[in-house]
C-alpha cells in the first residue's frame, strides 16, 4: 500500500475558538484519523456506491452513521 503525506494547512481557529479549544479539537480529529487509518490498514473495504450514497445523505442534512464495511 502506498501512503502519501498530507500538507497540513494551518487554518485560524474559528470565531470564538479558544487555544485550548482548538488544542482538544485537533487532539480529538488525529485520534480519529488515527483509528481510520487502523482500519483501513486492516483491510477495510466500503463499496463506492455505498459511499456515495452515504456523503450524499450527509450533505443533504440527514442523520447518518458511519458506514459499514462492505461484503467483497
Amino acid at each position: 500500500m502506498t501512503t502519501g503525506g498530507f500538507r497540513q494547512n494551518r487554518k485560524p481557529a474559528p470565531p470564538g475558538e479558544l487555544t485550548r479549544q482548538r488544542d482538544v479539537r485537533l487532539e480529538v480529529e488525529a485520534g480519529l484519523l488515527a483509528i481510520a487509518r487502523a482500519d483501513i490498514e486492516s483491510g477495510r473495504f466500503i463499496a463506492d456506491t455505498d459511499v456515495d450514497a452515504w456523503l450524499e445523505a450527509w450533505e443533504k442534512g440527514d442523520a447518518v452513521a458511519l458506514p459499514e464495511a462492505s461484503a467483497r
